[in-house]
């Protein structure tokens, strides 16, 4: 993937979640952790820019994960934080959307979500509490990624609700922070997934001969025993994306009507044909 569109992506998630946080989140006064969370709360207090403060406090974490995590994710980390910051202050001068806290929950972390989501299916992040994370996996191997990234927010969330005396508050950030890690997990395992399917034909020489040319899939053939009628037949295997189906069944409708095709699915494939996106 060339630099440009790799920073073209990383451009678009920074502008998607940078509107869920300033039209959606900040408005409403909802944390749903993060350093933009931190900013949430400096912003209803003192009415500090959001995009200001993010900047301000990825700096010594940048540097950090320079240090710890490596040089590689540097550069793209720095333009992703440097976007979501500038979006974030950008997006805030428009009105919100809506004055109703959950609606403002839902729909905020689902950009928010959606918006990391693109960022990190290329191999980039916007600084914050995920380099902390990494950062805090390396001196603490015990504890994965996972677990750091759900106890600084969870710090961040309950920080939220004791600064403005109101737990609600807290569920609606609980609300978001699941909606948009849900998201981001479906952006990575989706991108990396694909489908086997299993096909069972009289026809598998012809069928095996248009999807390599036509799908440019390899296959395999495996040797079964149909215990029915007690014959032994040729059962081909394919790995194929999701968007290639379509023209499977066209292939193995036009070869043989009766062939039998079971599909199953691959949460993660890598390997010739397929390339596994870098963040997990």
């Amino acid at each position: 993937m060339g630099n440009l569109k790799i920073y073209g992506i990383i451009t678009v998630g920074a502008l998607i979640s940078a509107s869920g946080i300033s039209l959606f989140l900040a408005p409403s006064d909802i944390v749903a952790g993060g350093i933009s969370g931190v900013g949430i709360i400096l912003h209803s207090l003192f009415k500090f820019p959001i995009g200001v403060f993010m900047i301000i406090a990825n700096i010594p974490i940048v540097f950090l994960g320079w240090k710890f995590v490596g040089r590689g994710f540097l550069a793209k980390t720095a333009y992703g934080t440097v976007m979501l910051s500038v979006f974030t202050d950008i997006c805030s001068s428009f009105p919100p959307v809506t004055s109703d806290r959950l609606l403002a929950s839902v729909f905020g972390g689902a950009l928010v979500g959606a918006g990391m989501g693109l960022i990190f299916l290329i191999g980039a992040t916007t600084g914050g509490v995920d380099v902390l994370a990494k950062i805090l996996n390396k001196v603490f191997p015990s504890i994965d990624v996972g677990k750091c990234l759900f106890i600084i927010d969870f710090i961040i969330i309950f920080f939220g609700a004791l600064i403005f005396s109101d737990v609600n508050l807290s569920l609606y950030g609980i609300i978001s922070l699941l909606i948009a890690s849900y998201l981001i997990d479906t952006f990575i395992s989706g991108a990396n997934s694909a489908k086997i399917a299993y096909i069972i034909s009289d026809k598998h020489e012809k069928i095996a001969c248009a999807i390599m040319n036509d799908l440019n899939r390899g296959l395999s053939g495996i040797n079964v025993r149909g215990m029915y009628k007690n014959t032994t037949r040729i059962m081909l295997m394919c790995v194929l994306k999701k968007h290639e189906l379509p023209r499977l069944r066209h292939i193995v409708s036009e070869a043989d009507k009766n062939a039998f095709i079971i599909f199953i699915g691959a949460r993660e494939v890598s390997g010739e044909g397929f390339k596994i996106y870098p963040i997990n």
